[in-house]
């Protein structure tokens, strides 16, 4: 049916105002609150009418008109965007006893009468992805990703797709900027009907509705993520101009007022008995939800306690994550197979019968080592109890002895690597079996994954599945052979196809000039990660010069030691790594050099040492700032120690220092001689430290630092679940 309701005259300006209003009310009631007032025919005439008059009228263009929600351009890639308020993570539990440990330790900080009842916001907690969302005078801006914590990709172009992200604030005289932050997440029978929809084409189902809805928010046609169904539910107001909220109530009403979909399954809970109340119900309820979920997060409601209460260095002191226990399975193990890692370390995979398991299907789980195995004592053909570690990765926890029938054989490590057949080796520490053929398949495969990794190279589009493909058809023999793809092979190869493999090949070329730092940390040097590799590529600006290196120099760095200047001395001697660097310097391949530390900074000449837990920054954090405003980070206090910066719980290098007569300062302090007050910038103000964690604090520009998983304390859970259940219209983009 059709809900056409006639503007007067025939101004098309006024008619496509007009339409845009009705459009954005009915995807508000479908999407939001799952009440629709009008079919799929009836929305669809709306939305064709204000298409077509937007193309005979293109100066009434509007980029927060709702028809820019259908998928539009490929984007080229994703800028970094820097948070107003860095996401940080809250800390979590995973019993009862541990949960009243922390409430009675937030009672202790506060000094209250031990008769007092706290009032607690509960949520569950939403297997999802963290987005937020900048609107500027009411009008969507950008979309970041958590990234780093301190700046993230700006998804815009994806996040537009979603219909449950309002692109204009709804309510009267929203602010002028702020700052949402939610969860994205995909509902459990939108995934299975993807899946089914894959299954139909006959493509391979998707694992898990979170990775799903992470892979969908990072591509760069919109148009894949606007497949995805992804859904959002926003939780806090990181920041907001010229606004203060009294209680987490008070924030969810706002939001909910602004338009944004918020949690129908939060609620008030008071005092500690509210709360371990509240868990049991709502882990009763854990199947019957829409989502995923994997515990419950507790925040003290009170805006004035929050404040009072504060933040530790990672995560604010008034808020936790009751996590629910991992989960268990009870299915038989069909085999074990041996995997081959990039370092050549064979390890054991217990091959399962297919069983469901926190909401995937589960049909392989690690075995960690062939010391676990025997440990175990597991057996082919034995009934094995299974959980998911934090809900995500499967391991096998018991065998079920008293399951077992029979006598079968005991299971027994390889003697030969499973890919290439060499002998295999065990390590000194008599734990880890090795194969070290450097030409093994296996290694070479898992070489040029980690090298291509978000971390490394950042190669899009080249994952383990595609890696195999094209070690098995004799296209790559090392990570070098990338820049030599012959992209004409690679389209004839199995489910590839011309944009595929053109696509594949500019992600390639792309990655010629990374930064340093990556490059090392994508060359998989043993004992270097990513923090190695940023100390490596600050102290040598070239592969050339760490190349030439001894052992000596590298153990002047800091947090240097022997392992790693002797790993890292002796890879860049072997000759095939020799050879290997040569290969990509001859493809073009031309790492950045990082950015050198400031000279003359306000804290140049100075050894700074960091101890204790500071309030606004990390460890890594505050030594990050040392070095790029001139100062040299010492790992211990010494004669040749200037300053020692001591937070909370400062120890024997607090002692040390007062011994030695050395200058010691609390975080305050070091933040004003570095030139950054606490409260001292706000936003568009440039920043001394592009990682800096601090925003604004002036009465115009209020902000809630980490305020995560939040929700809206609306209808009652059993109108939610039957909300939930109830039918809704399907041909509409999800």
């Amino acid at each position: 049916m059709s809900s056409r309701r006639e503007v007067p005259g025939d101004d098309p300006r006024a008619r496509v105002e007009h339409l845009r209003a009705q459009i954005r009310r009915h995807d508000h009631l479908y999407y939001v609150l799952d009440r629709p007032e009008i079919d799929d025919a009836g929305y669809d005439v709306l939305f064709r009418e204000l298409r077509a008059l937007e193309a005979q009228h293109p100066e009434l263009a509007d980029l927060q008109s709702p028809t820019r929600r259908v998928p539009g351009a490929i984007a080229e890639g994703f800028r970094s965007v820097p948070h107003p308020v860095p996401m940080v993570s809250i800390d979590n539990v995973t019993s009862e006893e541990e949960f009243r440990e922390w409430e009675t330790s937030i009672r202790a900080f506060l000094k209250l009468d031990e008769h007092a009842v706290l009032p607690y916001s509960t949520e569950p907690k939403i297997d999802g992805v963290s987005l937020e969302l900048i609107y500027e005078a009411g009008r969507l801006t950008a979309a970041v990703t958590r990234g780093d914590g301190f700046a993230g990709e700006d998804i815009t172009s994806n996040a537009v797709t979603i219909r449950s992200i309002p692109l204009t604030l709804a309510g009267t005289a929203p602010p002028a900027y702020v700052a949402v932050r939610g969860e994205a997440y995909i509902r459990k029978r939108d995934f299975d009907e993807v899946n089914g929809l894959l299954e139909a084409r006959g493509e391979d189902r998707k694992a898990n509705p979170r990775n799903t809805c992470a892979g969908a928010l990072r591509q760069h046609d919109p148009a894949l993520a606007a497949a995805s169904r992804i859904r959002y539910l926003a939780y806090a107001i990181a920041k907001a101009d010229g606004v203060r909220f009294p209680s987490q109530v008070a924030t969810l009403a706002a939001l909910s007022n602004w338009g944004f979909p918020v949690s129908d399954w939060n609620a008030l809970a008071d005092g500690i008995h509210g709360v371990v109340e509240r868990f049991h119900r709502i882990a009763a309820a854990r199947d019957d939800l829409p989502f995923e979920i994997d515990g419950m997060v507790v925040k003290v409601d009170d805006a004035e306690l929050q404040a009072r209460l504060g933040m530790r260095s990672r995560s604010p002191r008034w808020a936790i994550a009751w996590k629910f226990p991992s989960r268990r399975a009870r299915t038989r193990l069909l085999g074990i197979a041996w995997s081959v890692g990039r370092t050549g370390v064979v390890s054991p995979v217990a091959e399962l019968a297919p069983v469901a398991l926190s909401g995937v299907t589960v049909s392989s789980a690690t075995l960690h080592n062939a010391d676990e195995v025997a440990r175990l004592d597991v057996r082919v053909g034995d009934f094995v109890e299974i959980e998911r570690a934090g809900d995500v990765i499967p391991k096998v926890v018991r065998v079920l002895l008293e399951e077992r029938t029979g006598s079968p054989e005991v299971s027994r490590p390889p003697d030969a690597c499973p890919s290439c057949r060499s002998t295999l080796a065990r390590d000194a520490d008599k734990v880890a079996l090795r194969c070290r053929n450097a030409a093994c398949p296996a290694q070479i495969e898992r070489l040029i994954v980690h090298f291509a990794s978000r971390g490394g190279m950042d190669i899009e589009g080249l994952g383990p599945e595609r890696v195999a493909q094209l070690v098995g058809a004799g296209l790559l023999g090392d990570a070098a052979d990338l820049w030599s793809l012959d992209a004409a092979r690679v389209a004839e190869l199995p489910r590839q196809g011309e944009t595929s493999a053109k696509n594949l090949a500019d992600a390639i070329e792309r990655a010629k000039h990374r930064p340093l730092d990556r490059v090392l940390f994508a060359l998989g040097i043993p004992e270097v990660g990513e923090r190695g590799g940023q100390i490596l590529a600050r102290a040598f600006p070239t592969l050339e010069a760490l190349a030439a290196a001894e052992a000596a120099q590298l153990l002047e760095l800091d947090e240097v030691g022997p392992a790693l200047a002797a790993s890292v001395t002796g890879w860049f001697r072997e000759p095939r790594n020799v050879e290997f660097l040569a290969r990509l310097a001859a493809a073009g391949v031309r790492p950045v050099p990082v950015e050198k530390k400031a000279d003359g900074g306000p804290l140049a000449g100075l050894t700074i040492v960091v101890t204790g837990t500071l309030a606004t920054l990390s460890r890594d954090e505050a030594k990050a700032l040392v070095e790029t405003l001139g100062g040299r980070v010492g790992s211990d206090v010494s004669a040749r120690t200037n300053l020692l910066v001591a937070g909370e719980a400062a120890g024997s290098k607090l002692k040390k220092a007062k011994a030695l007569g050395i200058e010691v300062i609390d975080e305050a302090e070091f933040l004003r001689r570095a030139g950054r007050a606490p409260n001292g910038s706000s936003r568009g103000t440039p920043s001394v430290h592009p990682r800096s964690p601090w925003g604004a604090r002036t009465p115009d520009s209020f902000a809630i630092v980490g305020l995560t998983d939040l929700g809206h304390f609306g209808r009652s859970a059993a109108n939610a679940a039957a909300q939930a259940d109830a039918s809704v219209p399907t041909s509409r983009p999800s």
